[in-house]
């Protein structure tokens, strides 16, 4: 135990036991998502596939979200983002890996499309206010147990918006369109001696991440923005819907 866990010992979210955020009491009371939809309809979808008849170009190919976004998962999740409590990620990582379960078509796709895992990014500004970025936090502890290459700054965020948390409905999409660009480059092409242009270099498959799917307008403008830059298929993972 170091000196900060004496001082400062961590507390359950759901009754306030010490010991950790999520207690196995309070764990036996949470909520999985009680059924895997369509990201693009929200119907349900057998393993979170995107319909054949909703499929486009530029549309997420599928979604997994373990937890209801209800109880002491969301007051996890609130007080990692708004709270600053950084070291609630580790937690609620090693709780989200021990819920996953045998989601096959999840784990299909994983392994036989080999993604990279890319974490919604937070515009630099606000990512500097927060001192760190909730998804890659998270998103390394996942991909490190999925053994997944990750690439943070794949995606880059152009637009300090309002919180999506703050707008409902037609406003969340309205609040991400054009937020996102491709920024991950390897190399430059030379077309002469004064000229030469990045390569922007986008993997085939994408296992992108977010911390909750709520309207699914972050994740689905995030999906647009991969695929016309190249990405064949993108799977969205969040930890709670």
């Amino acid at each position: 135990m170091s000196i900060l866990d004496f001082l400062f010992p961590k507390k359950c979210l759901g009754c306030s036991k010490v010991g950790g955020y999520f207690c196995s009491d309070c764990l036996n009371l949470v909520s999985l998502d009680p059924e895997r939809i369509c990201p693009v309809c929200e119907r349900p979808s057998i393993g979170g596939q995107t319909h054949p008849g909703c499929l486009t170009s530029t549309s997420l190919d599928g979604l997994t979200s373990i937890f209801a976004y209800k109880g002491i998962i969301k007051k996890g999740i609130g007080k990692l983002k708004y709270r600053f409590v950084s070291d609630l990620a580790t937690d609620l990582v090693e709780v989200f890996l021990a819920s996953c379960g045998e989601d096959k078509t999840f784990s299909d796709f994983c392994l036989e499309k080999h993604p990279v895992l890319v974490p919604i990014p937070l515009h630099p500004k606000r990512e500097k206010w927060r001192g760190f970025s909730q998804t890659k936090l998270l998103g390394k502890l996942i991909s490190e147990n999925f053994g997944l290459p990750f690439l943070p700054d794949l995606l880059q965020r152009t637009k300090n918006t309002r919180p999506q948390v703050e707008l409902k409905g037609k406003e969340r999409q309205k609040n991400v369109d054009g937020v996102f660009r491709v920024g991950f480059t390897r190399g430059r092409v030379s077309h002469n001696q004064c000229q030469s242009k990045p390569i922007v270099v986008v993997p085939s498959s994408v296992l992108l991440f977010d911390d909750v799917w709520t309207s699914g307008a972050t994740l689905k403008e995030a999906a647009r923005i991969l695929k016309r830059a190249g990405a064949k298929k993108v799977w969205g993972l969040t930890l709670a819907r």
